[in-house]
């Protein structure tokens, strides 16, 4: 008797690939601790979800529904699912620098909050937490795109944005021409001392932005371009959108994406075969690119098709 074939689901928002993933937790087709995810992606999608409490992980479908495509991973690594991450990025992704990293999440307040000195968690006054309760410690591998993986042994989820392969970010238009300068505003400068200290200056300087988003003359007209938008409006305006100015951007050409379909191929090919695959489009959110999204879909399920025998749902 062959294999049993590998399940993959296709999702959008790619926070909805964790309900994929406990779907088969709980119909025990995968194993419910000790999972690596291998996770191809232009955004790290590693911050704490801000406003859920802890409490709230256990209700899965009140969680599904508060996470979002930046905070999905954490909640299943601290119910104990997934015990290491590797994020494997595109040459334009920055936000994590590559290498090994040990990240310690734990309770702060009620709520998931991340102790390290990583510029992605110092940076986001949501994210970083001190002197935290119930903490756990997970491995973080960051590579860039065709680097092998070091040796993964099963259990193993193969996850892939679709981003990963070209990506815009969907806030720089609403911002022109006022994106440089924001841009500039809202990057994040390391200060000296401790993680706590760089993170409360963090958060020094991101008050005083706030009150210049709400105020300053130079920004009207991009104040009146975000308030078009209300799902905007109610994440935060001006605010919300230039904090977002980091985020990469990188419109890809065919064979540009075709060489990184095959790099993916030789990384995850001479592999213990995952347990699952999951794929997101982010065709919603405006991330992927598109004018090559369905190409792209297509030439990534058929290079995994000739890899290994894959089943479409559970």
């Amino acid at each position: 008797m062959g294999r049993a074939p590998i399940p993959l689901e296709v999702v959008d928002d790619h926070n909805r690939a964790l309900d994929f993933i406990y779907t088969l937790i709980a119909r025990k087709k995968i194993p419910f601790s000790g999972l690596t995810l291998v996770h191809y992606d232009s955004h790290p999608d590693l911050a704490p979800p801000p406003d859920l409490m802890i409490d709230q992980f256990s209700d899965r479908r009140l969680m599904l529904e508060e996470l979002s495509i930046a905070d999905w991973i954490l909640p299943a690594v601290y119910m104990g699912h997934i015990a290491r991450v590797v994020w494997v990025k595109p040459p334009w992704s920055t936000q994590i620098e590559t290498g090994t990293h040990c990240i310690k999440i734990g309770n702060s307040k009620g709520k998931l909050r991340v102790d390290s000195g990583l510029p992605y968690y110092v940076s986001d006054p949501d994210s970083f937490g001190g002197n935290l309760r119930d903490t756990k410690e997970f491995e973080l591998t960051v590579l860039p795109s065709g680097q092998p993986i070091p040796t993964l042994t099963a259990p193993w989820i193969l996850d892939i944005d679709l981003d990963f392969f070209s990506t815009r970010n969907p806030f720089k238009s609403i911002l022109a021409p006022h994106f440089t300068k924001l841009h500039n505003l809202f990057a994040f400068q390391p200060s000296e001392g401790s993680s706590e200290e760089v993170a409360a200056t963090r958060r020094k300087h991101l008050n005083a932005l706030e009150q210049s988003c709400l105020s300053d003359p130079e920004l009207e007209d991009a104040r009146v371009a975000v308030a078009q938008d209300p799902e905007i409006t109610e994440l935060g305006g001006l605010f919300y959108v230039a904090q977002q100015t980091e985020l990469p951007e990188h419109v890809s050409s065919e064979d540009e994406i075709r060489g990184m379909v095959d790099e993916v191929r030789e990384m995850v090919g001479g592999e213990v075969e995952p347990v699952a695959v999951t794929i997101a489009r982010s065709e919603g959110d405006g991330y992927s690119v598109d004018q090559t999204l369905e190409w792209t879909q297509r030439t990534v399920i058929e290079m995994l098709a000739n890899l290994w025998t894959i089943k479409h749902n559970v």
